[in-house]
């Protein structure tokens, strides 16, 4: 009675499963969906590994041999087309502006903010990149221990990015681990902003800065944004700005590399009025 009872009960199902898993398994018989899966990662993972190593190999600057072995660009200037004066109650009015000034989406008068576009997707998130960052409001005053030197030349390069919490440089050549490039984008300085570019300061006037519009991640936009944005760079605390662009509609032709750097490049002068 008891060995009829024995052999009649039913094996649990659990019990059963392991064991014809192990049958399988013995047999290079694993069920199709765990072969698959399987396969998947074994193929495609080597190749997102190596694809991103070369990536990276093909698009990193390393900034430390670009220092010891500069290279001489040539830029020059026309002469302006355009020299303004701005008043001292424009530079007041940018200083005294919050954000609760930009209800209207217009941001430091020069326009609305956007997302950066164009990232890679092999840069790290900008959440605390480990690059300095040195931000300024209207009003106080310019930027403090930087890098002096000529326009065009690489290694004196700064970006920058306006938002509505005022502008932020960082220089170019910094080492950046969060960076596909190995060195700073705008991307890396913020998520957001109204314009980039990139900036010099003038080797023997602290007070003049020179600036362009050449940002992939914040592309320019009109001859007025130009504008407005010198007349910012002014207002905090500059005397005189330099921006490197010209008279015509880039809606035809969209602002280059022709536009930013070469002989007699065409700009437009910005002075303070109280001067």
């Amino acid at each position: 009675m008891n060995l009829l009872l024995k052999c009649s009960m039913p094996r649990s199902a659990p019990s059963v499963t392991r064991r014809a898993d192990k049958y399988l398994a013995a047999r290079h018989l694993l069920p199709p969906r765990m072969v698959i899966k399987k396969s998947l990662e074994e193929l495609l993972l080597p190749f997102f590994t190596e694809y991103k190593r070369m990536k990276l190999e093909a698009m990193t600057v390393d900034p430390v041999q670009i220092a010891n072995t500069p290279k001489v660009h040539q830029s020059t200037f026309a002469d302006p087309w355009k020299v303004a004066t701005v008043s001292d109650d424009e530079i007041s009015e940018l200083v005294n502006m919050d954000e609760d000034d930009f209800g209207s989406g217009v941001v430091y008068n020069i326009g609305p903010e956007r997302s950066v576009s164009n990232t890679n997707p092999f840069d790290l998130p900008a959440v605390k990149p480990s690059i300095q960052i040195k931000s300024k409001k209207p009003g106080e005053g310019t930027f403090a221990d930087v890098t002096t030197g000529p326009y065009g030349q690489r290694e004196f390069k700064y970006l920058y990015l306006i938002d509505d919490s005022g502008m932020h440089i960082v220089r170019e050549m910094t080492p950046c681990p969060e960076s596909s490039r190995g060195i700073p984008m705008h991307s890396l300085i913020k998520s957001h902003g109204v314009v980039g570019g990139e900036i010099f300061f003038d080797d023997d006037n602290p007070k003049i800065a020179y600036i362009n519009f050449g940002s992939a991640r914040l592309t320019f936009r009109d001859a007025e944004e130009a504008d407005k944005t010198a007349r910012f760079v002014l207002s905090l605390g500059y005397e005189k700005v330099i921006a490197v662009y010209a008279d015509r509609d880039f809606s035809v032709k969209p602002y280059g590399m022709k536009d930013r750097y070469g002989e007699a490049l065409a700009n437009a002068v910005y002075v303070r009025e109280s001067l």
